[in-house]
């Protein structure tokens, strides 16, 4: 049976008195956050949350209420569409729409947009405390999207979430930015358009980025799709990553390029398909010094140097000549649509059971299970016979 309790808020220099609803069943708490009710904001409920506690906050626009969370063990969520975090004149502690400092907080169903700061490096989220799950979240047209601080013994999940445009322009802001810390899984998401910055970059540990779609399609100024500069043991498995003409760097992926500062520096690239639109460029850099660089049945299309520094290459399928004019004549990965980033494979690719097995590491199985379906969906990937080369399994159905 739920209860309902009443609670008078008092905040520094000036006093507020308001009435709270809050929903009890059991020992959990839901906090139900509405443009139409008394509670209309988040920063209210991030003022008189306590540990455990559920946010729910009605889709709409929340213009420049900004928020720093300090409880662990929240949820906060949108409910009946997106809640829009709507920042182009407020920012929390300088730092961003939401700094979430308390630990094992998961957010889902929010959209975070033009979060500016006076140092040009405000994010949609800042995450300084440890463990972060992001689903189904959308942050675009910010100065980052997500910037975490150093902390190792925090994991971070995303997935299922979409970052467009997010960066100052100056290089040194991006998509995603993950600071030092133990974990980092990025799946079924879709990063593209980082303006000059990175759509990835992460200095974790540990990385584990799965079934993504990184791009910059046709018009995007990128800098890497994905940026790993102090190595770790990290797995890129079953991505489609593409380069656009017009990127600010023609690298798709660095690994070790700050130093190799993490415990242990492999790298797995495993049945991914990379296009590279660019006149030319560099598919994959490996500083030296890396412990391991397994490059295994990707597809490789469009011009440029697949691997420049340390490495395996098996079985993968390279076809650097697709960009010109008579195409036709060149090798081809026959893929569905390319021009229009649809990278399955048609039954006539060369790719079909054309890989390796790629085996275990240390448990982890890195043959892919899934397969990106887009938007930021996924579908599992079903092996008959010998693996096919690249991020899809053809399906005879």
């Amino acid at each position: 049976m739920q209860q309902v309790f009443s609670k008078i808020i008092h905040r520094s220099m000036f006093q507020i008195s308001l009435l709270f609803i809050f929903y009890i069943s059991g020992n959990a708490r839901i906090i139900h956050i509405s443009p139409d009710k008394v509670q209309k904001i988040p920063s209210i409920a991030a003022m008189i949350a306590n540990d455990g506690d559920t946010v729910n906050i009605e889709a709409g626009i929340y213009l420049n209420d900004v928020a720093v969370w300090r409880q662990n063990n929240l949820t906060i969520r949108g409910i009946n569409g997106k809640a829009h975090m709507k920042a182009p004149d407020a920012y929390a502690e300088e730092k961003g729409i939401w700094v979430i400092k308390g630990n094992n907080t998961v957010i889902e169903n929010i959209e975070f947009s033009e979060a500016s700061v006076p140092d040009e490096n405000g994010a949609g989220i800042r995450q300084e405390g440890a463990n972060l799950t992001i689903r189904n979240c959308f942050f675009h047209d910010n100065e980052n999207g997500i910037l975490t601080g150093r902390n190792l013994n925090s994991e971070i999940i995303i997935e299922n979430t979409e970052f467009a445009r997010n960066g100052y322009g100056d290089g040194q802001s991006h998509n995603i930015y993950i600071g030092q810390i133990k974990s980092f899984t990025l799946r079924f998401c879709y990063s593209h358009h980082a303006y000059i910055g990175h759509n990835v970059k992460s200095r974790a540990a540990n990385n584990f980025i799965l079934y993504n779609r990184i791009m910059d399609e046709n018009d995007g100024e990128s800098s890497f799709a994905i940026d790993l500069p102090n190595g770790g043991k990290s797995f890129i498995i079953g991505n489609l990553i593409q380069q656009g003409p017009n990127t600010d760097n023609n690298h798709l992926i660095s690994y070790g390029a700050e130093g190799l500062n993490n415990p242990q520096n492999a790298l797995y690239i495993i049945n991914n398909t990379f296009v590279n639109q660019r006149g030319a460029g560099v598919f994959i850099r490996v500083v030296a010094g890396t412990d391991e660089a397994k490059i295994m049945n990707n597809i490789f299309a469009g011009p440029g140097t697949v691997l420049n520094g340390p490495g395996q290459l098996v079985t993968n399928l390279d076809f650097p000549d697709i960009l010109r004019r008579l195409s036709f004549l060149a090798a081809h990965p026959r893929l569905v649509d390319l021009p229009n980033f649809d990278y399955r494979l048609t039954k006539d690719s060369p790719a079909i059971n054309a890989g390796t097995d790629p085996g275990v590491i240390d448990g982890f199985n890195l043959a892919p299970e899934w397969q990106y379906v887009h938007p930021m969906k996924k579908q599992k990937r079903t092996i008959s016979g010998a693996i096919d080369v690249g991020a899809y399994e053809f399906s005879r159905e």
